[in-house]
């Protein structure tokens, strides 16, 4: 069985959930004696191909539809929330010989490629890794922020190819991470099936911290408070600030890719500002199979998540694998495997009060926590969940 992922962009030098999730399933397909290639733009990266760990990865041109598109706006949306055309990328998929399409984007690419597969009678399968359904409203004006006082061009094109309706009511099936999404989706597209398909991890052992401090220039009488997310408002790290505000012994361990410029000024001012600036430290970006990931992870007293909304929460899910204590704020996808008191402490959105009160209770749950959530961390293996893809693959093609 061919299948070909499609992906907005694929580039380990900003590795993002999606990133990880198309990944691990190309991967585990591959084990299966599948054939998975990734099918993407070359955002962030260059066009062209290459082979990683047997698996293909092509990425193709493409353009933004506005006029002007300065750099640093192509940047942003190339970040987060952009919107391309791909015509190569879409002749590459007719002429493929795929057996199934997994449409791991939104937009264009997605409408466009389900277009294709109906034409192709190809099973179009679309996972929504964003979200789609639950974004706030406030964070949506803030992504098309980039698009402000532009004169688009591309809704000419998509009018006359028909392509103005959004791409989940096309698909043969759509895949949501979170039961929120899940309602939301069926009460949009009653007559569309519609399935929980939550990611996965892959457990690792983690490694001496070695000389992680010290590189880093983090203090040894400091409890890390770690969070490793995109550095974006959608992530909501700066109210992590109120943490070190009232507990002067702790430091906190920022890592991943900034994909909102003005948020991490932001974060690096209000810390300034605060005089905890001394005790934040910001790592923009570490491979996913980086060693230094994991030693961030050995040494952290608790992983605190406080996204805005989220749709799954994988590096959540990395945390209790890695016997961390994980707090994260009540929203989307982390409610669905993240219980109160019993694997994680859970507080109120973007509400500082609550975050302190839960970071009090590390102290008297953290054994627990830590027994609870490896526990659940085993139900999560990418071997399994990748299976069960496999098997919904072949009833669409039945």
């Amino acid at each position: 069985m061919k299948i070909a992922h499609i992906v907005r962009r694929f580039t380990f030098s900003e590795w993002g959930g999606t990133e990880s999730v198309v990944w691990n399933i190309a991967l585990q397909q591959k084990f299966q004696g599948l054939t998975p290639e990734i099918i993407c733009t070359a955002a962030l990266d260059k066009v062209g191909n290459e082979v990683i760990d047997g698996i293909t990865v092509k990425r193709f041109p493409y353009f933004y539809p506005y006029f002007p598109m300065p750099a640093k706006d192509k940047l942003a949306l190339d970040k987060k929330g952009g919107n391309p055309f791909a015509p190569e990328l879409l002749r590459y998929l007719r002429n493929g010989d795929f057996d199934i399409f997994h449409i791991h984007a939104g937009g264009r690419i997605a409408n466009y490629s389900i277009r294709l597969g109906k034409k192709l009678r190809t099973p179009c399968i679309m996972s929504l890794h964003g979200g789609a359904c639950v974004i706030p409203e406030q964070e949506m004006k803030l992504m098309l922020k980039p698009l402000k006082h532009k004169f688009s061009y591309g809704g000419i094109v998509d009018r006359i190819c028909k392509q103005r309706h959004a791409p989940e009511s096309g698909a043969d099936l759509l895949l949501a991470l979170s039961r929120e999404e899940v309602g939301k989706l069926q009460k949009r597209y009653p007559e569309k099936k519609v399935e929980l398909f939550p990611n996965g991890i892959l457990h690792r052992e983690l490694p001496d911290v070695g000389n992680f401090r010290a590189k880093y220039l983090i203090p040894e009488d400091k409890k890390v408070i770690l969070c490793i997310s995109r550095i974006d408002y959608q992530k909501n790290q700066k109210i992590l600030l109120e943490l070190l505000t009232a507990h002067s012994d702790t430091h906190l361990l920022l890592i991943g890719p900034v994909t909102a410029a003005w948020y991490y000024d932001e974060i690096l001012k209000h810390a300034e500002k605060s005089g905890v600036y001394g005790r934040v430290t910001i790592i923009p970006g570490l491979a996913p199979d980086s060693v230094e990931l994991l030693q961030a992870l050995k040494t952290a007293y608790c992983f605190i998540l406080p996204s805005r909304h989220e749709p799954f929460g994988i590096a959540a899910l990395e945390a209790l694998d890695a016997q961390v204590p994980v707090i994260a704020a009540a929203v989307g996808g982390l409610r669905d495997f993240l219980v109160d008191g019993k694997n994680a402490i859970l507080f109120e959105d973007n509400n500082s009060a609550s975050l302190l009160e839960a970071y009090k209770k590390i102290e008297f749950l953290r054994d627990d926590l830590i027994a609870c959530g490896s526990v659940t961390a085993q139900k999560y293996n990418w071997q399994s969940i990748a299976g069960k893809l496999t098997d919904i693959y072949r009833e669409l093609q039945v």
